[in-house]
């Protein structure tokens, strides 16, 4: 069975993501969803469905608040499902989407973790773009490597855990507001390698209610980049024996590392900053260095004349 964990708080396209899991041609899941005392009415969108597969309960108080990674690990532990999967209460899945999922956990049975690539959507569930697709099976190394070079798009939701391997390694990692999280914990959970839908099965919604395009958030965003490159440094793998896997391991060094890590501190936080703020933030960027700073000041003053 596989559980959709869907942690609610927004109502705005809570029926459409429910109605695109109960759309499953797999139809062995459950859905339980987790309502993190929304100030909006939840409860009467989930009981127009009348599915007895379909879950509802309410926490006691607001978890996601101080810890969203808190709430994400406290509605998993609900799940009943061999498969696991953490659903939003605004994104969408393709009807196969499960289906496609199980059939390549039954072909590559030694993977713990599902991946299927992303369509982006706007407000209005127009198409944006689409990601890249990877190979049906890809080794831990390559799709280290696939992230580290921008290849693929990741957000939690497009994944399918092996629900006891992830909860033996203590659920999702836990970095500030999530940030980095839907990153750290796949790459983890990828140690027997990675089985990935050669279609694009899920649908990430950009809106201007999701928590990373939240400004207010910039500071934990900085800190959660800094802590999620130290903790990709200090991943304690093998060196692998395969020739092309060996090319991809090379790849994860220091040098490489750092670049990926000052690149995201302009792309997700600097570049939209104001100048007066500039100063401020990045003294918080821990891992760039001072001359790494003033390239990225330069960096804005270019990305500004350009716009």
């Amino acid at each position: 069975m596989v559980s959709f964990i869907l942690p609610a708080f927004k109502g705005r396209f809570l029926h459409e993501s429910i109605a695109s899991i109960q759309g499953q041609s797999y139809k062995d899941w459950e859905l339980i969803i987790v309502d993190d005392c929304s100030p909006e009415d939840l409860e009467p969108i989930v009981n127009s469905f009348h599915d007895s597969r379909i879950r509802y309960m309410r926490n006691q108080h607001n978890i996601g608040r101080e810890d969203l990674v808190a709430q994400w690990n406290h509605s998993i532990s609900f799940a009943n499902g061999e498969w696991l999967v953490l659903a939003a209460d605004d994104d969408i899945y393709r009807p196969s989407f499960c289906a496609e999922c199980i059939q390549l956990a039954e072909k590559y049975p030694q993977v713990n973790l599902i991946h299927s690539s992303v369509e982006q959507i706007d407000e209005d569930g127009q198409h944006l773009w689409d990601d890249t697709i990877l190979p049906e099976y890809t080794s831990r190394y390559e799709y280290l490597n696939a992230w580290l070079r921008g290849i693929s798009f990741t957000c939690i939701g497009n994944f399918m855990f092996r629900r006891k391997t992830l909860l033996e390694n203590g659920g999702f990692i836990h970095f500030p507001c999530a940030f980095g999280s839907d990153i750290a914990t796949p790459i983890r959970e990828a140690f027997n390698g990675v089985a990935n839908t050669q279609a694009m099965l899920f649908c990430f919604r950009q809106s201007n209610q999701h928590l990373s395009a939240d400004s207010s958030r910039f500071k934990e965003k900085i800190e959660a980049i800094s802590s999620l490159s130290e903790w990709i440094e200090y991943i304690d793998w093998p060196a692998p024996d395969n020739p092309a896997d060996q090319v991809f391991f090379s790849i994860v060094n220091h040098d490489y590392l750092h670049k990926k890590c000052i690149y995201d501190y302009f792309n997700l936080v600097v570049k939209h900053l104001p100048a007066k703020r500039i100063p401020a933030y990045l003294s918080l960027c821990r891992s760039a260095t001072a001359k790494d700073k003033a390239m990225m000041t330069l960096r804005w003053i270019k990305h500004r004349i350009l716009d």
